[in-house]
């Protein structure tokens, strides 16, 4: 008596997977789980399941030709060998772990343009410079803390809604022209204000009133 036997398409599946010979096979992967860590390739006319392995930094993405390692009952992808889809591609460790990179001296050239997106970024250095034909800094809080700030510039303009400086000693040398035009601005000074000047000339439209308990003009 024979018996009829009717095999699914997940038979097949399963049974590839299990007739997949250990060594190193060329794939193409179908799909990549939420987190990265897991895809689904196509190899050898078959559907198979790999983890993405720790040293295949760039991560997989459905239509990627990649390089697959079978061993016992267990695949992994190695890395990416093709990707047709796009020309885009992302550096990092399956399952968004960290990642860090250490070496003498770490250079990122970029053509057109570098982003940077964190939470929180922070820079550690003894030595920081920047330069930059046109630098924009655009935030709702700015803080700055440091035992010295240095500024050098040919044209340094600043334009704010409301600025504040406060220092406890501020020693400012203009050479050559200092020019303030201000709608209101009231000068308060505690101690001694002195000013020595070559020339000097105070024009007002309307008065002019000077209030003390003496006043010595010589």
């Amino acid at each position: 008596m024979t018996m009829p036997f009717r095999a699914t398409n997940s038979d097949f599946m399963a049974l590839a997977e299990r007739l997949l010979e250990p060594g190193h096979h060329r794939a193409r992967v179908v799909s990549v789980s939420e987190h990265g860590t897991a895809v689904e390739v196509e190899v050898a006319g078959a559907r198979q399941t790999a983890t993405v392995a720790v040293g295949c930094l760039v991560r997989p993405i459905p239509q990627d030709v990649v390089l697959l390692f079978s061993e016992a009952e267990r695949a992994f992808v190695v890395t990416v060998l093709e990707r047709m889809a796009s020309s885009s591609g992302m550096v990092g460790l399956p399952g968004g772990r960290n990642m860090s990179i250490e070496g003498e001296a770490i250079t990122i050239a970029a053509h057109h343009r570098i982003s940077l997106r964190a939470d929180s970024i922070d820079l550690q250095a003894k030595l920081f410079a920047v330069l930059a034909n046109t630098s924009t800094w655009i935030g709702k809080l700015y803080t700055l803390i440091a035992d010295r700030v240095r500024c050098s510039a040919r044209s340094q303009e600043t334009s704010a809604d409301s600025l504040t400086v406060k220092a406890t000693e501020r020693i400012a040398v203009i050479e050559r022209i200092d020019s303030l035009q201000t709608e209101t601005q009231a000068i308060r000074v505690t101690g001694i204000a002195s000013e020595m000047a070559h020339s000097k000339v105070i024009a007002v439209s309307e008065d002019l009133r000077l209030d003390g308990k003496r006043v010595t003009i010589a």
